[in-house]
């Protein structure tokens, strides 16, 4: 039985070699025998964590959901008019996507999957108030509109030379939540 230690050093060099085995030539590219090979560990030791790559796919995306959703259950959602309250969900989902940029934008830029369809729901559960269909704005299209932004700004974000640091991020975003569509398009002439 691995103690906890070796345990965590071994799925942090699969994760390493997860990442940039995918980053490189993608997730349908990626073989066991690379990735191993790449983390330095034997073919057992893998199986010992994980059924195969959809598996390990799998768990991290599991475990992505499981800490947002943990989150969004014990932090508030920020209050525009008094955006001081610095201790909110959002602020705390920068810090943890900053910590996890790597992974987080490998599965982010899988735009078809389970995954980013649970990633926008857990975004709509708390930047949404939209309780009521509109005739002239659905719902769902005001939940995608929301939803997909958010995404792609977490994306945008994410990708970014130099990545800015959760604090700058969540202000930027902040401000941008007061905006409506004619204040933000007239920043970007």
């Amino acid at each position: 039985m691995e103690s906890n230690e070796k345990r965590l050093k071994t799925e942090m060099k699969i994760q390493r070699a997860f990442i940039k085995i995918v980053s490189a030539e993608g997730f349908d590219k990626l073989t066991i025998s690379a990735l191993i090979k790449d983390a330095k560990i034997n073919r057992g030791t893998f199986y010992i964590h994980y059924l195969d790559k959809y598996d390990l796919k799998s768990k991290y995306e599991k475990e992505i959901i499981l800490d947002i959703q943990n989150i969004f259950s014990n932090y508030k959602k920020p209050n525009l008019d008094k955006s001081l309250n610095k201790n909110n969900a959002f602020l705390q989902l920068f810090k943890y996507l900053y910590r996890q940029k790597e992974l987080s934008i490998l599965l982010l830029k899988d735009y078809d999957s389970k995954f980013v369809k649970d990633i926008k729901n857990l975004v709509l559960s708390i930047a949404s108030n939209a309780t009521e269909n509109d005739d002239k704005l659905p719902k769902n299209y005001a939940n995608e509109l929301l939803s997909q932004g958010i995404l792609d700004f977490l994306i945008y974000w994410l990708e970014g030379t130099p990545v800015l640091k959760p604090q700058k991020i969540y202000d930027i975003f902040i401000y941008t939540r007061t905006l409506n569509p004619e204040q933000l398009s007239n920043r970007c002439k």
